[in-house]
């Protein structure tokens, strides 16, 4: 990895560690997400899944994940990253 690359991935990963605390603040029984990134093709390798506790959890903030998503899209906009909301993905623990 370069150090180019080291600088961007520590970017990702404030953007999205933003982004999650700020999902666990408004959103109860998430968990964590996760991403993996090829940082050679980021718009387009990008994958983040979010994780909820438990399935009840997940089924009970469904009416809430087009928000969680424009969460993390806005994060990662902030760092000149853009993410298709069909690349975060929702998931119970």
């Amino acid at each position: 990895m370069t150090k180019t690359q080291k600088q961007r991935d520590k970017q990702i990963r404030a953007a999205l560690t933003k982004a999650c605390e700020s999902i666990k603040d408004s959103v109860t029984d998430f968990a964590y997400l996760t991403h993996t990134v090829d940082l050679n093709n980021e718009a387009n390798t990008l994958k983040v899944n979010c994780y909820f506790e438990d399935t009840i959890a997940l089924n009970n903030a469904d009416s809430e994940i087009e928000h969680l998503k424009s969460i993390v899209i806005t994060q990662l906009a902030g760092i000149k990253l853009t993410i298709k909301p069909t690349h975060i993905v929702f998931f119970a623990n």
